[in-house]
């Protein structure tokens, strides 16, 4: 966790000194929504989460080619309570998981398939209770210049979930 951490506060150094000198608030954005999570061990129920999270458009610091855009993001999901499947009445406090709560980061690459409709692909990092590898896939909905909706399927290392969120773009 150590390693992971160091790896994280060094390419956020990295990466914040790069774009702090071309930063545009015009580029933020900041989102959040529900989860519908799972454990990837059998014998717990789905759990509602939520998360909320911020980010950054580099189209203009890196370019990847036509129609294909790339952000930063930085968010705190919490997964919800799973809970054991079939618990016995009156041992709902024993029949219960720890949620996996924490911060995260991670690339957010779309493709934009029309003026109103992307497709996005997540590879980032899990930095809280379940840290490690998280990725994902989904696409996102523009309702307006500034308000979209995106709806995500998301795995982290020890549960996956599917999201629906709201995205507020401060600068369209």
């Amino acid at each position: 966790m150590k390693k992971l951490m160091g790896f994280a506060a060094a390419a956020a150094l990295v990466f914040s000194s790069s774009v702090m000198a071309e930063f545009d608030m015009e580029k933020v954005y900041a989102g959040g929504g529900v989860g519908y999570n799972s454990l990837d061990s059998s014998g717990f129920d789905s759990a509602l989460g939520f998360q909320f999270f911020g980010g950054y458009n580099l189209n203009d610091i890196v370019e990847i080619g036509d129609g294909i855009g790339l952000a930063a993001e930085v968010g705190y999901s919490m997964s919800g309570d799973f809970e054991v499947s079939n618990c016995p009445s009156g041992l709902g406090a024993f029949c219960t998981a720890s949620s996996a709560d924490g911060l995260w980061t991670s690339a957010v690459i779309d493709y934009g398939v029309t003026d109103e409709i992307k497709v996005l692909g997540r590879l980032g990092f899990d930095l809280g209770d379940d840290d490690g590898l998280i990725f994902g896939g989904g696409g996102e909905y523009k309702i307006n210049d500034q308000i979209s909706a995106r709806a995500e399927y998301v795995i982290h290392p020890n549960y996956k979930g599917f999201q629906l969120n709201g995205i507020y773009y401060l600068g369209e």
